[in-house]
């Protein structure tokens, strides 16, 4: 996979995020291959999208789109390219990844919850990060996992407290 490949699949996960992409806004932050980046990002994205170009400096982001009220942040580093944050969260969803979103209203155990549901059926977390806005208001757990998560685990974690939104990343 070339490294632009990768925005491409990013992209189109963001559809699994988003279910209207439409007239979102894409800002490219990276000098460096703007055309190839928007054109792998436009792909993935399949939709109408604004496209800006930043004239700041940037390590690692490549570009963040905005849809609504909700951002994406696309970075690379020597390794690979990655969602790095989804809203006020960070995180790093590569192409490929297996994972879960689990958007809630913040609750003490959330952690242990998720946790619980995914351990019992087997399934290994490789990267766990929960941000909130704050205390006691929306919040989002992002779950990296080594496998697939099948759709009674997805539908359990629905069943949580506080959970609105549970969104797989396969």
């Amino acid at each position: 996979m070339t490294e632009f490949a990768g925005l491409t699949v990013l992209g189109q996960l963001i559809h699994r995020f988003e279910p209207k992409v439409e007239g979102a806004v894409l800002t490219i932050l990276a000098h460096e291959h703007r055309d190839e980046i928007t054109s792998a990002l436009k792909k993935g994205l399949n939709a109408e999208v604004s496209v800006q170009y930043s004239s700041g400096e940037y390590t690692n982001h490549l570009a963040v789109l905005k849809v609504g009220s909700q951002k994406y942040t696309f970075a690379r580093d020597y390794r690979e390219t990655y969602i790095s944050e989804i809203g006020y969260s960070t995180c790093r969803i590569t192409p490929g990844s297996h994972g879960v979103l689990v958007y809630h209203t913040d609750y003490p155990g959330v952690i242990s919850d998720v946790s619980r549901i995914l351990a019992a059926s087997q399934i290994n977390i490789s990267k766990l990060n929960v941000s909130r806005e704050q205390k006691g208001k929306m919040a989002l757990l992002i779950s990296v996992t080594d496998e697939e998560i099948p759709g009674p685990v997805l539908a359990e974690l629905e069943r949580l407290p506080q959970v609105t939104r549970v969104v797989s990343l396969q």
